[in-house]
């Protein structure tokens, strides 16, 4: 009977959403600075939950929800899927960055897309899809992994373009400038359209989307 009990007790724990285990996904910049904080927030309304989380690229946090991998993940739109669901978050603006050293680097104003077709230019994840960037001629060079981006960017190999939240502080060889046209980088909940989720994952959506607005004027982002 006191097993019985127990099992009955566990159900009820999970079917409110006080146990059970979420997954997720989010893109690295995401993943160091929004959830840190909407993660304590949830482990502390939540303690008996638990969580795990990858950190990957648009594309493949996209691809993680697609195949079932995970809950849900957080990133941009890396391509349009009827079989997924996408809820706006908040939108970053994209900055040039390049090493201290670039001759870009002397220019203190907003940079124009079209200075950057003299530059050897970088490729990520981000630029492939953007419109400014289709005018640009085709680059050699395409690094999705930011760290390796971030690396090659440091010995000054050329010249690249980020969301805001994704430029490291902390590099002192490194610096951005406004771009112009404007670009931002949109930023989604990424669910499976007619899936249910457990309660504990659902618990997890409800604060982050609690929570992002929150995050989103700590870092002058903005809300979709």
């Amino acid at each position: 009977m006191r097993e019985f009990d127990s099992a009955i007790y566990d159900l009820r724990a999970i079917a409110e959403g006080r146990s059970g285990h979420v997954s997720m996904a989010a893109v690295p910049s995401v993943a160091t600075n929004l959830l840190p904080d909407i993660i304590k927030t949830f482990a502390t309304e939540f303690p008996s939950i638990k969580l795990h989380l990858d950190d990957d690229s648009s594309r493949g946090v996209q691809g993680r929800v697609e195949r079932n991998e995970v809950d849900f993940g957080i990133g941009s739109r890396w391509n349009t899927n009827k079989l997924l669901e996408f809820t706006p978050l908040f939108a970053d603006q994209l900055e040039l960055i390049c090493h201290r050293d670039h001759p870009l680097a002397q220019d203190t104003g907003v940079i124009g897309w079209d200075q950057l077709d003299k530059v050897t230019f970088l490729d990520t994840g981000v630029t492939k899809a953007l419109r400014a960037r289709q005018d640009l001629g085709q680059s050699k060079f395409d690094f999705p992994n930011i760290t390796t981006l971030v690396a090659m960017l440091r010995s000054n190999l050329g010249v690249s373009v980020l969301p805001s939240l994704a430029i490291p502080k902390t590099a002192d060889d490194l610096l951005s400038r406004p771009l112009t046209p404007t670009e931002t980088s949109e930023i989604y909940l990424i669910t499976r359209k007619d899936w249910a989720l457990s309660p504990a994952a659902e618990a997890m959506i409800e604060t982050i989307i609690r929570e992002t607005p929150q995050q989103v004027k700590k870092y002058g982002l903005t809300v979709l």
